[in-house]
């Protein structure tokens, strides 16, 4: 045993070990073909890139929305730790304008000023993530894909409402979103899938006048097939799950799937409501306004939904980050740009100083985003991180205006508004939502798993 304890012979040959590495001259040739983004002091920022931002005289934003999604895997089975299942939390939060109004009057916000602003509405999702089946004996990927599409197939009214005949499911709001429902004159007929799910039959034609009701399904037209394609397998999502590797691939991008057709169910029900009151929300995002992996597609009909209904409307809608390269590197070049200006973050600056890659050959976001993205700094000095819609994303990049962003003063002046001390630079809607489905706790997780686990034993 003592040749395992700290300075054993077991630590001395894995030292030596080391130095098989740091002297090898294979790897330090390849170290010194390696490079990072530079660092903030040696970055010039494109002054035409900079707009400062002039605030409205009057309002039109009444209410603010916040849509947001945390998740957590764990093991379901004691002696099969393999067994995972995935559990889903969403949360949209709607705050009124009056009632920051009001705080912004007071010297000190206490936690009973926070409380007054919660109008929470949480949805769950439970995903077979790996080596879990349906009693009823379906394939794995199946499982998956019903899960998923049961989830839409809710109506998603809010923890003190009740189901009420008129209500529709968000898989009504998929159907409005693939075929241009908000478009009167519209005259999509049919879907392309890129392969039925089942037999692997590439481009599939999904018509609009052949879908099944009330399950937004289809059958594959391939004549030794016929089994049932249902509307949610438009994301692709199945693509990347199987009975060995499980669902675990597919967790990030169903996560922000959901978030987002949450946000169009929002839109949606708000332009069904009254003509124009769609102007007086503005819808936040805790992340991107982006699509990734298999789910990338839907960044086309997304871009074409909201540019369509901007002729008319003002989509207020913003994606706001927290992290990661982007965020890293506005705190490093926060001091490059003046209280009440904007960024626009071209393709270029991204390639050049946040991400890696040649700016030359490569287009940021061209098959994934429906947005901009900016850097702002709000007159107290706070660094954001935003998206916002443009009507094309690959002319953003290139060559990027303030006039790409529909209604873009009343936005930041309303960002500047949600400001909050909960977290750096942090918004008040994105804090509070964080902390009412928040999954992510120690605590939270174990209660999760004794539950799963005790749930199987049935």
């Amino acid at each position: 045993m003592s040749n395992l304890a700290s300075g054993g012979k077991f630590e001395r040959e894995s030292r030596i070990s080391h130095t098989y590495i740091i002297n090898d001259d294979e790897v330090r040739r390849y170290l010194d073909h390696c490079t990072i983004p530079a660092h903030a002091q040696n970055v010039k920022l494109n002054e035409s890139l900079i707009y400062d931002i002039n605030y409205p005289d009057s309002k039109s934003i009444d209410y603010f929305i916040a849509v947001d999604g945390e998740n957590t895997t764990l093991p379901v089975n004691e002696g099969f730790p393999s067994s995972l299942l995935t559990f889903f939390q969403f949360g949209s939060l709607v705050i009124v304008g009056s009632d920051l109004d009001d705080m912004e009057k007071k010297p000190f916000v206490s936690p009973e000023d926070i409380k007054k602003l919660k109008d929470i509405r949480r949805e769950k999702l439970v995903l077979p993530t790996k080596n879990v089946a349906l009693k009823s004996g379906t394939d794995f990927k199946t499982v998956v894909r019903t899960a998923i599409q049961d989830f839409f197939r809710k109506e998603h009214v809010g923890d003190d409402q009740k189901e009420h005949e008129g209500d529709e499911s968000m898989l009504d709001t998929v159907f409005w979103f693939l075929f241009g429902g908000y478009n009167p004159t519209a005259d999509k007929h049919h879907y392309v899938l890129s392969q039925c799910p089942h037999c692997g039959t590439s481009d599939i034609e999904l018509w609009k006048d052949r879908m099944r009701k009330p399950d937004y399904s289809w059958e594959c037209t391939h004549s030794k097939c016929k089994k049932e394609i249902f509307i949610t397998d438009v994301f692709r999502l199945f693509e990347k799950v199987d009975e060995e590797a499980g669902a675990q691939g597919i967790v990030v991008y169903l996560r922000n799937v959901i978030e987002t057709f949450l946000i169009i169910h929002i839109i949606k029900k708000l332009l069904a409501i009254e003509d124009g009151l769609v102007n007086r929300f503005l819808i936040v995002k805790d992340g991107p306004l982006s699509f990734g992996g298999e789910t990338a597609n839907m960044h086309k009909p997304m871009q074409a939904m909201i540019s369509f209904l901007n002729k008319t409307y003002n989509i207020n809608l913003v994606g706001v980050e927290s992290s990661g390269p982007f965020v890293e590197h506005a705190k490093q070049i926060s001091d490059k740009i003046k209280p009440g200006q904007a960024f626009l973050v071209d393709n270029k600056h991204i390639y050049t100083h946040i991400l890696v890659g040649d700016p030359k050959v490569q287009e940021y976001g061209s098959t994934s985003y429906y947005s901009g993205r900016m850097i702002y700094k709000s007159l107290d000095e706070r660094i954001y991180v935003l998206t916002m819609p443009v009507e094309n994303h690959v002319t953003y990049y290139k060559r990027p205006e303030i006039a790409d962003f529909k209604n873009i003063q009343e936005v930041l002046f309303s960002i500047a508004k949600l400001r909050c001390d909960i977290y750096e630079n942090a918004l008040i809607p994105i804090a509070v939502i964080n902390k009412l489905i928040s999954l992510s706790t120690q605590s939270g997780a174990k209660i999760l798993e004794k539950f799963a686990k005790k749930s199987f034993k049935k």
